[in-house]
């Protein structure tokens, strides 16, 4: 097949012509064939029930007198049919009354019951036809003839050789007729594949295919030739186009050197300013982490000063004395806790985090162990086992401790319990935080998550306010976000999601200060 396709149009015609041409006679032929077969058959078994009908009345007297001599006289008649190998007369009794054989057939080769009714059997070599004796309409005997189907063979052998010789002989006829009537479907196609070939090749559109009939190549002709008339008037409007774009390119060339410039200049100044912007970053964290070192350093003085006051002069100040050193004594180290969370704000916004596979399940429990008094009235619990998730293990060992801390610390319940659960979608894992505390209004839902903001007097607690600020940055800082569901009286919800593919790539290990600041 993949032959036929890559012929030329000539000879694919030729050989369809052909093809339908011969698969005709050769159908033809072996229907001929067939039906002569059939013919001859049955013929050849009429012609032989004939001859056992006048054998079978030439032996009615010398079956009626068991005249075998007489019977074995009517079978020699056989002898003029060269192609009846055998043949023979079965007596009332089935018993054979006289036979006849072919010269040189072996008589052991041929064995033949006599059967209950006329009829014949044919097989591959023979036909045999059985003949009923009738006298006075009473049955008396049998009569049985073979032929062989040589004669019959011979006749089909002569035929398929004539047939065949038919088939060669109309075959070329075809082959001349259809080799000079092809011309008139090939030729016009023929030339325009050649106008085809040479547009391809020259690019020359202005050629055009000659149209000699009206027929369907006569129509291709005509839509080739309206193609090449459509390509001819883009090819020109195209050539002024590119040179109008070859115009306009160069302007916008230029247009864009110029802009070139003009945002290299930007750059470098944009780049200038980032390097005054990381300096000075840079030179403000410097400054932060000295300045909280320098006054850590008096606050710890006045602490230890107020102590000493405290206990040296305990029984010379009256309780006026005693409560004004120890509310001194608070403000330093509520200072002191105010210095730390800034460092550790400071640190969180400047270093970048750690990338590493984090077990948060045993991390959460590290965490729990650290915060919960043993003597504290406080149950927590896990919805599920906690994942195992990337990031940096002491950001969020930050993120736990914050909003565990907060649970315990701000529960007024006398059996206080904390759950810890998560769920996960496509791309992020959702954990929450719920406590059956005290809850929040909602108007200071976004409040508690800005820097410095508490709900509860600044006197009335040593906290600075700055866990959950520092919750929501580490939690923006992957990408994540943080929210909280509370109904006052009811209890509280912390929500935070979690990437579960970290958007920091390369990631470097590093220390961080791990002082807790709770909100």
């Amino acid at each position: 097949m993949v032959h036929i396709r890559d012929m030329t149009i000539r000879y694919k015609l030729i050989s369809i012509i052909m093809a339908a041409c011969i698969a005709s006679l050769v159908l033809a032929g072996a229907t001929f064939v067939g039906w002569e077969w059939h013919s001859l058959r049955q013929t050849l078994v009429r012609n032989l029930s004939t001859q056992a009908q006048i054998i079978a009345a030439n032996s009615m007297a010398a079956l009626a007198f068991e005249d075998a001599k007489d019977a074995e006289q009517t079978l020699k008649t056989l002898e003029a049919e060269s192609s009846i190998v055998f043949g023979c007369v079965f007596g009332s009794d089935g018993e054979v009354l006289a036979s006849y054989y072919r010269s040189g057939v072996d008589a052991s080769d041929v064995q033949v019951s006599a059967p209950g009714k006329s009829g014949y059997s044919l097989d591959d070599k023979f036909v045999t036809v059985f003949e009923a004796i009738v006298l006075e309409g009473e049955k008396t005997g049998m009569v049985c003839l073979r032929s062989d189907l040589e004669p019959l063979n011979a006749i089909l052998k002569r035929d398929t050789i004539t047939i065949v010789i038919v088939l060669l002989f109309v075959s070329g006829v075809a082959y001349i007729i259809s080799s000079g009537l092809q011309g008139i479907i090939s030729a016009p196609i023929l030339r325009l594949a050649s106008v085809a070939r040479v547009v391809s090749e020259e690019k020359e559109y202005s050629v055009r295919a000659e149209k000699r009939s009206g027929d369907e190549v006569g129509t291709l002709i005509d839509a080739f030739n309206e193609m090449l008339e459509q390509i001819q008037q883009r090819d020109v409007a195209l050539v002024n186009v590119n040179t109008e774009l070859e115009k306009r390119v160069e302007e916008r060339t230029a247009e864009l050197k110029e802009e070139v410039m003009v945002r290299k200049q930007a750059e470098d100044v944009l780049a200038e300013m980032v390097r005054q912007l990381t300096r000075t970053h840079r030179e403000l964290r410097e400054f932060t982490h000295i300045s909280a070192h320098d006054l850590k350093t008096p606050l710890r003085a006045i602490g230890t000063l107020s102590d000493w006051i405290a206990e040296d002069y305990a029984k010379k100040s009256d309780e006026r004395g005693k409560e004004t050193a120890g509310l001194l004594a608070g403000r330093a180290q509520r200072m002191s806790n105010l210095l730390d969370a800034v460092m550790r704000y400071t640190d969180i916004s400047t270093v970048e985090p750690a990338e590493e596979e984090v077990d948060l399940g045993k991390l959460v429990k590290d965490v729990i162990s650290k915060i919960v008094p043993p003597d504290e009235n406080i149950e927590i619990t896990f919805d599920k086992e906690l994942p195992v998730v990337v990031g940096d293990r002491e950001l969020l060992a930050q993120v736990f401790r914050n909003l565990l801390g907060n649970a315990v610390k701000y529960n007024n319940k006398p059996q206080g319990r904390i759950s810890i659960g998560c769920v996960g979608s496509d791309e992020f894992w959702q954990f929450h935080v719920s406590d059956n505390g005290p809850g929040i209004e909602k108007r200071y839902f976004e409040k508690i998550f800005e820097i410095f903001q508490m709900l509860s007097r600044r006197d009335d607690t040593e906290d600075v306010g700055i866990g959950l600020s520092i919750v929501k940055k580490v939690v923006e800082m992957y990408e994540g976000r943080v929210w909280v569901v509370s109904e006052p009286g009811r209890g509280s919800t912390f929500f935070f999601t979690w990437p579960k593919h970290s958007p920091h790539a390369g990631g470097r290990q590093r220390s961080l200060n791990t002082t807790d600041v709770s909100a």
